[in-house]
């Protein structure tokens, strides 16, 4: 009885510590991203990256793995990963792009580097650009001012 009640607990904390760890962001092509944006009145969340980009690996595991970040990113924002460097055309606009011309056009041609998030307004057509690695603290601040602007 003693062992049964044992592996129960522990089954149960298991499954606790499963929901808590597997919670994971949602990411979206940008073709399937910007239609639902548009039609839910959300944000773009862009988040430009590459395979290379070492600090794009760490925000990855470290900031969009957070819990609050990913609450606020699920309920405000459309989050799409975008890496310019993958042969693709991206619409946007009415107007075709390429990866680079599409991150040239986001960041008003001011783009320095990867990590760099984009936060587009589907009302409105803003398009701001935050540029490197963001910590959850940093990060949770940018989204609550982008949220704010909506």
């Amino acid at each position: 009885m003693k062992k049964s009640i044992s592996t129960v607990l522990l089954i149960m904390g298991l499954f606790v510590a499963a929901q808590s760890f597997g919670q994971e962001l949602t990411w979206y092509t940008w073709e399937d991203g910007y239609k639902l944006a548009k039609k839910d009145n959300k944000i773009m969340l862009i988040d430009a990256y590459t395979e290379w980009c070492g600090w794009c690996k760490v925000m990855d595991k470290k900031t969009y793995t957070d819990s609050t970040i990913i609450a606020l990113i699920e309920e405000n924002f459309v989050p799409i990963k975008l890496n310019p460097e993958v042969e693709a055309t991206y619409e946007y606009l009415k107007t075709d792009y390429t990866g680079p011309q599409l991150i040239k056009f986001l960041s008003d041609s001011k783009f320095t580097g990867y990590p760099s998030t984009f936060f587009v307004f589907t009302k409105s057509d803003d398009k701001y650009m935050e540029v490197g690695y963001k910590d959850v603290t940093v990060f949770k601040t940018i989204l609550e001012k982008y949220i704010q602007l909506n």
